[in-house]
Parts: structure tokens; sequence; C-alpha cells
């Protein structure tokens, strides 16, 4: 923060105004408080819920070498021998998760949550380690309570989303309370020694939102682009047009009983297409898209960023059918595609994902210094001997 900056008048409020507006943030922070802090702890800890979930389950993460001898297909078939379940994705092994992940889509009761087991296979030998109830897992249970609340069928994750909104109002409405008089900003962001109790709450309200508030708004604006993927492209599109995310088909499909070509054949392919990329998840031919999808990422990148962008490809001959990759994406559609990723910090590396995990704390420090602050129903009136 610069000099001039900390000499910015204050927001021009009348009595009336400022009032409201503090009345509106005060409800808003306690009605919807206890949401907001669940989403921001439950956030912090799925910043690393794939290195949580590998350290509490070692012998499914665990390859008995470090050679990658299997090949996909014979990945797929010990996966569909262990569960006869169609196969939805199948993730490469990398540094968080060296085995193979194979996804398999259950029978799921419409309006519940998809109900997907895993099956976790050693690249070193082809071998089964293990299948568990994927959502049910303890980590991505905690997942889920992030994104839906554990409330699927009835909008929990509208009511994230809705949260989200609430957090950027929070944040909007909190910095505009906060703004301190010219040349006492420094003063306004720290937390003082030697004061009453009161004013140590006033002062971590307001340092704390201060500080979490860039990396706040960036969240929620990103959660909710992510909850309601139809509000964000009209206005990214202001900029850059973004263009819908295809599920291509191939139309004209060869005679029936063309045998599809094999997984490692697929793989094959996909590698050709992009050869300076790392192949991240696959997901097989469904009844709705009748071709193969090969998520990328940089070759070394860090996994924290699973996949950007992906090709499709044709079954029966390997041809690329549509390459929505960073090259072929507008910059709209390359920020459409790296939400996730800047939601959870990965798009800056370890330190963005340290930032993020940290800012999930902030929600707490507020909720609970707003609720004293409340309790002591006038903050504003402190009246101590200490400097202010």
């Amino acid at each position: 923060m610069t000099r001039a900056t900390a000499m910015l008048p204050a927001p021009n409020l009348t009595g009336r105004a400022r009032r409201g507006l503090l009345w509106a943030h005060r409800w808003l922070g306690l009605l919807g408080g206890i949401v907001v802090v669940l989403i921001g702890l439950t956030g912090s800890f799925i910043v690393f819920y794939r290195e949580i979930d590998a350290a509490l389950n070692p012998a499914l993460y665990t390859p008995a070498g470090r050679e990658r001898e299997a090949t996909l297909s014979e990945v797929m078939r010990a996966a569909a021998a262990a569960d006869p379940a169609p196969i939805a994705t199948i993730l490469a092994p990398d540094r968080t998760w060296p085995v193979w992940v194979v996804i398999h889509a259950h029978e799921t009761a419409k309006g519940r949550y998809p109900n997907r087991w895993t099956t976790m296979v050693d690249p070193s030998n082809g071998k089964v380690l293990g299948r568990r109830d994927y959502i049910n897992a303890f980590s991505l249970k905690v997942y889920r309570l992030h994104y839906t609340l554990l409330l699927y069928e009835w909008w929990g994750k509208e009511l994230v989303g809705v949260a989200g909104f609430m957090l950027l109002g929070l944040a909007m409405s909190g910095v505009i309370l906060w703004w301190p008089r010219p040349g006492r900003f420094w003063r306004s962001v720290s937390v003082r020694k030697d004061v009453s109790l009161l004013r140590f709450v006033f002062d971590v309200h307001g340092t704390a939102g201060f500080w979490a508030l860039l990396a706040l708004t960036v969240i929620s604006m990103t959660g909710v682009g992510i909850i309601f993927p139809d509000v964000v492209p009209p206005i990214v599109g202001l900029v850059s047009q973004p263009t819908a995310d295809p599920s291509p088909r191939i139309e004209a499909p060869p005679p029936t009983g063309t045998p599809p070509l094999s997984p490692d054949a697929i793989m094959r392919s996909a590698q050709a297409a992009k050869p300076g990329m790392a192949v991240a998840m696959l997901s097989p031919p469904t009844e709705t898209r009748n071709t193969w999808r090969v998520q990328f990422r940089a070759a070394g990148a860090d996994p924290a960023v699973r996949a950007r962008g992906a090709i499709w490809l044709d079954p029966w001959s390997g041809a690329v059918v549509h390459d929505r990759t960073s090259a072929a994406m507008s910059m709209g559609d390359r920020y459409l595609a790296e939400q996730l990723w800047i939601h959870n910090g990965a798009t800056f590396g370890l330190i963005g994902r340290l930032l993020v995990f940290a800012t999930g704390f902030a929600p707490l420090a507020l909720f609970i210094s707003g609720a004293i602050m409340w309790l002591k129903k006038r903050p504003g009136r402190i009246r101590t001997g200490q400097r202010v």
C-alpha cells in the first residue's frame, strides 16, 4: 500500500447511509457467517486434500516400484475385474497420487450425488492396490461438504453459491465501513498492544478483513463462477468471447462391428497429438459421447493443477475430433477453464495454495470478532484512555 493510496479519502457516506450499511453488514455476517466459516475451513482443507488423502491411506497410494510397466489396457482390465461398473475417468499417476486411479460410475438414484467408486492400480505391475467408495472417503467427504454442504439433494450446491455472493457483499461493505481517515492507514491494518479487549477485537476484525480482502474477493468470485457456470461467461464475453464446452460425437461412425482402437493405441495417439504435454486424465466413450476425452497438463507441472485443456479422439481411428487445449482456446475460454485452479490457488503454485489455505481461516476470525462486537451492541462507543 503506497502513501498515496493511504491518503485516499474515505467513501462519502451520510450518517444514515453508514448506519444502514453497518446494519446490513452486521446481520449478513451474523446470519450467514456459520455457512461462510464452514466453507472457509473446508476450503483450507481441500487445498491439500489429495496430499492428506495419500497420507491417510498409504496402502492405496504406494506402488511396489518406481517403474511404470503396466499399460493403460492392463490397468483398465485390472480395474474392471475388481469393479465391473463402467469406467468414467482414469487418473494417470503423478507426484501426489503415484498410482492409476480408476473412477467407476455406479448406478445413482435420480437427484442424488453421483455414486462413484475408485480402484487404485499399481503402475509398476498392474495389480490392484484397493478399491473404495470414493464419495464417502474422509477427504472427499470434506470436499463434498465444501461444495454442497452435504445437502446435494436439497440445493446444497446452490446454497454454497449464494454464500459466495454473501462473502462478496461482506467484503465490499466491510472495506467501505473500515476505510480509515487520512494518515491512519497503518494504524487501521495492525493489531495494537496494551489496549482494551474490545479495542483488540476491533483491530483483529479490521486487520483480518483488510489483509484477506483481495484473496477472499477472488475466491468468492471464482467460487460463484464454478457453482453458477452460466453467470460468468457473459461477463467474460465483454473482454473475450468464450465458446461452449463441447461433448463431441462421431456423427457417422464406421459400420457396426468395426473394432475400436485399444486404450494403449488411444494413449499413443494422444501423446503424439500433444508431444510437449503429459496425459493427466482419460475418459472412455459413453452412451452420449462416443469419443475419448484426454486431458493434459504441462510436462513436469505441479499436479495440483490437475489438467489444462483436453482433446477428443475418434475411438476407431485415433484422430483428433476437437482440440480444447490452451493454444486453441480464446482468452475467455482459458479463464473459465482456469477458475478452479485460481479458486484453490494452484495457478500460482505452492505459494498460491498456502495463501488460499491461510485465507480460509479469515472468515472464522471475522465471524468471532464480529460477534463479540455485536454483543457489545455498539463497538464505536469505545472510550478508553489508550491510543486510537
